[in-house]
């Protein structure tokens, strides 16, 4: 075989209805493409391999490869236009990304099959489309607002592109995911990425191509609504897990079977970051030990209380209302920037006194399922009152915090005993921490009548056999006082 035909094989593997995989292919190609010694080889076969693509959405996991290899000298916009066959509002994004220029001439308002004749009717693809199981159900509704804004059939016009690429593709069925499954049955879930997702997702960007050039739509507005289909946050894109902290190894394989015992290990890795000099743990999510009987995760959190004594439950329920609310703002040049948190943004407790978010959460609506493992575990920043903002700079193992130009904390991701699936109850098998300097915590998180609380909660899955459902508890608590800065006591629930 030669060296052509090794790197076409290569190109292949981004086939896998595995979003680690295609994260994984796209990493090792974008790394051939920036090595002088492999570059010209492997662009070639990235241009041999976008030539024979017919689907949109496969055409931008290509094109990420490309994002991910910027500064390359091997890269030629030209002849990458000149190599798409199925272009769309979102690959004009991603190539400006790319190249660090605006796509001017925009060669996808004509990707589209015309109008649905008006009486168009297909209930049985517009209910596959609509379930959330091909793709996720923020296409839908993101269709649904457009329509009822514009009065405009943009749902018939989904289901009729879906019908009209399932005419024209030799297979649509993507069978059995066996093969990805653990072998005994653990109640086990995973996203997979395969044909009938991804006819799905080139059927809704050839929509808002039609709606761009027959239906009015602003350029703007169509690429903006086409995000929710891309297949990565580019942001993000460099965020490929990196090696396991060395003091987070042991924690893996905790197995603890009472509250207590897991209300000791959040102390003991709180105490253990603390201790080690200089720096401060505000979050951590991972798991623990997990086999076909007993499964565990163990998330850490902090929050800005003004009580002497918090409930966990309440900081629970703060840290968890964020999500799809708040997130981290992307700049141009796809680093992340946080201005201070809105002086307004504070919760009341029950009893009288205000909870202050102290961490953002990373991913917004938007979130490509090459990022489902990350996503599983949300990763979160630090939210803060400082008037410079904090500039976020994601590499492999996460990304790196800085504070005027000076690193002051670092978001860590992993991945342990990876696999496709997970327990349907619990984050994907990856983990995520957020350590910042101590000092810099100290002015960041610097509001007045506040301190800082660290609670902690726990689920556990058990079962007598490998094939009885789970039964499931949930544990959570504070974490008592580490000393000078650090947290108030929190009532354990």
């Amino acid at each position: 075989m030669t060296g052509a035909e090794l790197l076409d094989v290569a190109m292949c593997r981004l086939r896998l209805p595995v979003p680690m995989a295609k994260l994984q292919v796209i990493h090792q190609v974008a790394g051939a493409l920036k090595d002088e010694r492999t570059g010209a080889a492997t662009w070639q076969a990235l241009l041999r391999w976008l030539r024979a693509l017919t689907l949109e959405s496969e055409v931008l996991e290509a094109l990420a490869i490309v994002v991910a290899a910027r500064g390359a000298p091997v890269l030629s916009s030209a002849d990458l236009r000149a190599a798409i066959n199925a272009p769309s509002a979102l690959s004009d994004a991603f190539i400006g990304h790319a190249f660090g220029t605006p796509v001017l001439v925009h060669s996808w308002l004509k990707g589209h099959s015309g109008e649905a004749p008006r009486f168009y009717r297909r209930p049985e693809l517009r209910e596959e489309l609509a379930l959330g199981q091909i793709v996720p159900r923020a296409l839908v509704l993101s269709l649904q607002d457009l329509q009822q804004e514009s009065r405009r059939p943009f749902i018939a016009q989904w289901t009729f592109e879906f019908e009209r690429l399932i005419e024209r593709t030799d297979s649509s069925w993507d069978g059995h995911f066996s093969f990805f499954l653990p072998e005994s049955d653990r109640g086990e879930v995973g996203q997979f990425v395969a044909r009938r997702g991804q006819l799905a997702r080139s059927a809704f960007l050839r929509t808002l191509a039609l709606a761009a050039d027959l239906w009015d739509m602003p350029i703007a507005e169509a690429q903006a609504a086409a995000m929710v289909a891309s297949p990565a946050d580019l942001s993000l894109l460099p965020m490929l897990p990196g090696e396991v902290p060395g003091w987070v190894k042991s924690l893996h394989g905790a197995r603890p079977s009472t509250s207590d015992q897991a209300a000791g290990l959040a102390a003991s890795v709180l105490r253990d970051v603390h201790e080690a000099g200089g720096n401060a743990l505000l979050h951590l999510n991972l798991p623990l030990h997990g086999d076909a009987r007993y499964s565990c995760e163990l998330e850490i959190v902090s929050i800005l209380a003004s009580e002497e004594t918090v409930d966990a439950r309440e900081v629970f329920r703060v840290h968890d209302f964020l999500l799809g609310r708040m997130h981290v703002p992307r700049a141009e040049d796809l680093t992340l920037r946080i201005d201070a948190l809105d002086k307004e943004a504070t919760f009341p407790t029950r009893a009288g006194g205000r909870l202050r978010p102290a961490l953002l959460p990373l991913v917004s609506n938007n979130a490509g399922y090459l990022q489902s493992d990350l996503v599983r575990r949300m990763p979160r920043l630090p939210a803060h009152e400082s008037r410079t903002p904090l500039i976020v700079t994601p590499r492999k193992g996460g990304a790196d915090v800085h504070l005027s130009g000076t690193k002051a904390g670092e978001l860590l991701h992993w991945n342990w005993k990876w696999r496709p699936t997970h327990p349907k109850h619990m984050g994907s098998p990856t983990g995520v921490c957020l350590v910042i300097n101590r000092d810099v915590a100290t002015r960041l998180l610097n509001v007045g009548g506040m301190r800082l609380c660290h609670v902690w909660r726990a689920r556990v899955l058990t079962r007598e056999t490998d094939y009885k459902n789970w039964g499931e508890e949930l544990w959570q608590g504070s974490v008592p006082d580490l000393g000078p800065g650090g947290a108030k006591k929190c009532i354990s629930s």
